[in-house]
């Protein structure tokens, strides 16, 4: 699907879901009357506004893989010759109800349990505000520059480092064109930051929060290479000639062009890459330093796929990417997601600690929320839990 037109399906998808669940805003009214001004719109809003065929698939959603859904529905397009217009219309339906679902589980499970919410105890008034662009910039004489929040990207340019809109941040040492091993630069993003570069060969990284990604002033003749600690989301420039690699810990990617997503924070017993276009080869390697040892334990991925590291074992599976991108887009997106996989989010976003008082809560969750919301915000995507949480200060404590 073309990506304008999938980012409006799944705008137009929230919006009816909530429309379903009654919770709509007057805005998103607005853009739902208009939107129903066309015939076949009306047809398929017909058909999702169903109550019970709507609860049904909102039921089937946690074992839903859109991916694997979509591939289904193209190709029985492919294979029926008769296909008809109702066709697409229950078919479009179906995939505007599962674009929305994620967004909105969490209200019809509140719903249903209205007296089930989390219980969230703070000071009066007292919350906790969302990350930002927030960065710190090393350059290869150590000197250090706190990056301007009100930007979120720099450039790497040819002898100078500048802002995206062209304001200018430092200047660069000259090297020598045959040095081997070019001094590293380094963008270290702390908890509740993120930020975006580009880098000399015109590759786009996304830092996430509390993560580091050191990288030369110039890549050399032969190849391109990039260390990352913490998640970062990667849209290679295509060189054949000069294969991209991003060493982490454990692993080394090897691309020409492609974009995926790599989460090797240290504290993580798994590291996580994403494949989200291209093909990349993921090899296993020694400790990071000065040489770097290679194993012929590596594997393949593809669009769809995701290696995962752990105890130096390598194994691929097929996901939901939009699982392990959200970020990017500035949300955050749980599907059967493990409590304490979000609290570890939430820590980094909101710079937080979180303590369990009594253990860990066996509990996991669906649903979407922006990134810009307050820590609270966030925590009323909690609703189907019956945990409770106290704030203090910077210090989100979580009893079962």
């Amino acid at each position: 699907m073309d990506d304008n037109r999938e980012n409006i399906s799944i705008i137009i998808g929230r919006i009816i879901a909530r429309s379903v669940s009654g919770t709509i805003t007057p805005t998103e009214q607005a853009i739902l009357d208009n939107w129903l001004q066309d015939d076949m719109n009306r047809k398929i809003y017909t058909v999702i506004s169903d109550r019970q065929s709507f609860n049904e698939r909102l039921a089937a959603f946690d074992d839903f893989d859109m991916n694997e859904g979509y591939d289904r529905f193209q190709l029985s397009v492919g294979k029926n010759r008769r296909f008809r217009p109702w066709m697409f219309v229950v078919a479009a339906a179906t995939i505007f109800v599962f674009l929305a679902v994620a967004a909105v589980i969490y209200i019809n499970t509140a719903t249903r349990n209205e007296h089930a919410r989390i219980a969230l105890t703070t000071v009066p008034g007292h919350d906790v505000a969302p990350g930002g662009n927030r960065a710190t910039l090393t350059l290869a004489n150590g000197r250090t520059i706190a990056l301007d929040e009100d930007r979120d990207r720099i450039v790497i340019g040819n002898g100078e480092i500048t802002y995206n809109d062209g304001n200018p941040l430092a200047e660069i040492e000259a090297s020598d064109e045959q040095e081997e091993r070019v001094p590293l630069l380094e963008l270290s993003t702390p908890r509740g930051g993120t930020y975006q570069i580009r880098l000399p060969d015109g590759t786009e990284v996304w830092l996430n929060a509390a993560s580091t990604l050191k990288y030369p002033s110039r890549f050399s003749k032969a190849e391109r290479i990039v260390e990352l600690t913490g998640e970062a989301y990667f849209s290679i420039a295509k060189d054949t000639k000069r294969p991209f690699k991003v060493v982490s810990a454990g692993q080394e990617i090897h691309v020409l062009g492609t974009e995926f997503n790599i989460s090797a924070y240290p504290n993580d017993s798994q590291i996580k890459t994403t494949l989200v276009k291209g093909k990349v080869r993921l090899s296993l390697i020694g400790e990071l330093g000065e040489t770097i040892r290679k194993t012929d334990n590596y594997l393949e991925l593809f669009p769809g796929e995701q290696g995962i590291i752990e105890d130096e074992n390598l194994i691929k599976t097929r996901v939901d990417t939009a699982l392990y991108t959200a970020w990017k887009a500035g949300y955050f997106y749980f599907k059967k997601t493990p409590l304490e996989d979000i609290l570890k989010q939430a820590a980094r976003w909101y710079d937080i600690e979180v303590v369990y008082q009594d253990g860990v809560p066996n509990e996991t969750f669906s649903g979407d929320i922006r990134r810009d919301v307050s820590l609270r915000g966030l925590l009323d995507i909690l609703q189907r839990s019956t945990i409770n949480v106290t704030l203090e200060e910077r210090t989100l404590i979580v009893h079962q």
